[in-house]
């Protein structure tokens, strides 16, 4: 009796966990072929591409004068920077990069062994 009782139980699970397979959903899918250049494929026109017309500007090119403009400010901006930062110089010094790596590898071991 036992036996059916478990048999019955297993079966209805079985059903149940089928069931969470099938879906009630009657949403409709569009299963027409796409149109034109939307499908994402090449369409025949039966004729060749024209590669001869020049493509357009997508905007107005600057002039020379602007171009000037625009120089003459950058490098004003980076005679400024480099007046107040000291010119970004790096230190040349063997020794004094082979101090500065031995001390940074030796703080970031302790800082990941937690010490």
């Amino acid at each position: 009796m036992s036996r059916s009782v478990l048999a019955g139980a297993a079966v209805a699970m079985a059903l149940f966990q089928l069931s969470a397979c099938t879906s009630t959903d009657t949403q409709v899918v569009d299963t027409s072929q796409p149109s034109g250049l939307s499908s994402g494929h090449a369409r025949n026109t039966g004729t060749y591409p024209n590669l001869n017309i020049p493509p357009k500007a997508a905007a107005s090119q600057i002039s020379d004068a602007e171009k000037k403009e625009k120089l003459s400010e950058l490098k004003a901006a980076q005679s400024s920077q480099s007046a107040v930062g000291g010119g970004g110089k790096v230190p040349n010094d063997e020794a004094l990069l082979k101090k500065i790596a031995t001390t940074h590898g030796q703080k970031t071991l302790s800082e990941i062994e937690g010490k």
